[in-house]
């Protein structure tokens, strides 16, 4: 749940830190305290837009922290795992930076985050709705995945089915056409293979060859000093007074007294071994030296060579070796496009068979998915009713936009709704106001409470429209929700907040000659004074206060009910 929420600079807002508990959580004030400011600094550090506008006057930059308790929320660990961001298993720190140049600083447990990945994360988290903020139901994207979360036990591995199902026909789909869509696009990717192979093929390459090369251009370039080189070390072995005779002459002298004692005869010995490796050393030299054939020519040829390497090096590879290898895998890849006729037979037989059975896997799933929809709209219907909307009709339809295979099934679905008695069913976005779209979410969270996983809902305002007695089942309703989900709430009804465990009002007032906005939470003999006041009696009458601590009695009386 969302344990903290610190606010700093944003609007009216210098410096809030608020501590938040669990169960339903109620934020009530004057029009203009600064209600919805709080909303808008929760919606920024989950990763909504932020707008230079928020940041108040006179400021440079605004900054909202949101602490988040995650001890039972594994797939949160799994994401900052994945995104490699330590956390120790039991909070998570979001802080947001906005600055005036329009630059957003986003970090998560202190680490740098794009706003993408905090909105995947914080998706997780918390539901924001009010009377503009319901993208989610109004987008029939979403409708889907409210009836797969209600039908969960029964729907869940069905789509399991169908996902390995669809899995394995990718993958034999894949290898026919080796990961393209079309036959035409397969033809052009077997001629893009010829080429390359051919261009490959047709160069001959060796792995060692590049390094040879090299080596043979080196020796070239330097011919001269090469040729000198060899010439005077050729003259100072084999020359007349060259190394190899001197120490010819040397081991002869030694030879003629080597018999009068060991030592004489050991350095004959070495003379000699020297001898005949420095007269081989001196032969090599010699044929180095006749070796030695500087053609020109033989240059131009090496770099172009060279340069050949080097093309296809830039297309294919680094290195000849990743050239060569790039050269067997299109090889590979050739071959499984080309294959013989009875593999694509094969193939082609058993993706038929996947299709068939994917289609009947699909239709389990629909029929489970249609029978749980049922089930999930009657039940709304039946809160809808109860919250105000007495003629209300709620209905799933099921459409199939194509009949290609889908990982998730093949099933499009929209929430129609007919708010008003003789009007036909219509999509949300079509009939549904504010009010109601608040009602119908708070209706269908009501349903699904046990399903849905998001921990944090709020609600901005859902009062819209409503009073008396669907204004007492509204609040009802939200405290319902909040035994297993956190529940903030901000309202102008005192039979909403009557039901709250944990009220705050939110007020402003002139400091320093500015409006600042702040927030107080009230203790239980402070509420009924402020609830007296959103009735209208400004003076807090004993006869209003009296009233309104009747009010919060009877909500109690009614949660145990």
């Amino acid at each position: 749940m969302l344990e903290r929420l610190m606010i700093e600079n944003v609007a009216l807002i210098e410096k809030l830190d608020l501590e938040l508990g669990p169960g339903f959580t109620v934020l009530t004030g004057e029009t203009g305290a600064g209600k919805s400011i709080i909303i808008d600094g929760i919606d920024l550090a989950l990763g909504g837009r932020g707008s230079r506008e928020l940041i108040s006057y006179g400021s440079s930059k605004c900054r909202v922290e949101a602490v988040f308790g995650i001890a039972d929320k594994p797939e949160i660990k799994a994401k900052l795992e994945e995104l490699n961001i330590e956390n120790d298993g039991n909070e998570l720190f979001i802080t947001r930076e906005l600055n005036l140049n329009g630059k957003s600083l986003c970090r998560v447990n202190g680490v740098m985050l794009p706003l993408a990945s905090l909105k995947q994360m914080t998706d997780l988290l918390v539901d924001v709705h009010g009377q503009h903020e319901h993208q989610s139901l109004l987008d029939d994207r979403n409708h889907l995945s409210v009836i797969d979360a209600y039908g969960a036990a029964r729907i869940t591995p069905k789509k399991a089915n169908v996902s390995d199902i669809f899995q394995k026909y990718s993958r034999v789909q894949a290898r026919l056409n080796s990961g393209f869509l079309s036959e035409a696009e397969r033809e052009r990717r077997i001629d893009i293979l010829n080429y390359q192979i051919n261009e490959i093929e047709s160069a001959k390459l060796a792995p060692d060859e590049e390094q040879r090369i090299k080596e043979e251009l080196d020796i070239l370039t330097n011919a001269e000093k090469i040729s000198g080189s060899l010439g005077s070390a050729a003259d100072s072995l084999s020359g007349e007074a060259g190394a190899v005779s001197m120490l010819k002459a040397a081991a002869d002298a030694f030879a003629g007294i080597s018999g009068f004692s060991r030592e004489y005869a050991d350095i004959h010995s070495r003379l000699s071994d020297l001898y005949y490796e420095l007269e081989d050393a001196a032969y090599s030299v010699r044929d180095m030296r006749l070796d030695a054939d500087f053609d020109p020519n033989r240059i131009d040829a090496l770099e172009t060579r060279l340069d050949a390497i080097d093309s296809l090096k830039h297309k294919y590879g680094r290195t000849v070796s990743e050239v060569l290898e790039f050269a067997a895998n299109a090889k590979r890849e050739l071959n499984e496009l080309t294959g013989d006729a009875a593999l694509r037979e094969k193939l082609e037989a058993e993706k038929g068979r996947l299709l068939m059975e994917y289609s009947k896997a699909a239709d389990e799933l629909t029929k489970a998915r249609k029978a749980e929809a049922e089930k999930l709209c009657s039940l709304a219907q039946e809160q809808l009713r109860a919250l105000g909307i007495k003629k209300a009709r709620l209905e799933a339809e099921f459409s199939r936009p194509d009949d290609l295979p889908h990982e998730d099934g093949s099933d499009s679905v929209s929430l129609l709704l007919s708010a008003n008695e003789g009007e036909p069913l219509k999509p949300l976005s079509k009939v549904a106001s504010g009010g109601e779209l608040s009602r119908i979410m708070l209706a269908l969270k009501t349903v699904i409470t046990d399903a849905d996983g998001i921990p944090t809902l709020i609600f901005d305002e859902v009062d819209t429209g409503i009073s008396g007695a669907t204004a007492n089942t509204v609040g009802l309703r939200m405290k319902h929700i909040a035994g297993s989900h956190q529940v903030l709430c901000v309202t102008h009804l005192p039979q909403i907040a009557a039901f709250a465990d944990s009220h705050y009002v939110v007020s402003k007032s002139e400091r320093g000659g500015k409006t600042v906005t702040s927030v107080k939470k009230l203790g239980d003999d402070e509420r009924p004074k402020e609830l007296a006041r959103i009735m209208g009696d400004e003076s807090s009458s004993s006869a209003a206060v009296s009233h309104a601590a009747e009010l919060i009695k009877k909500a109690r009386e009614a949660e145990l009910r």
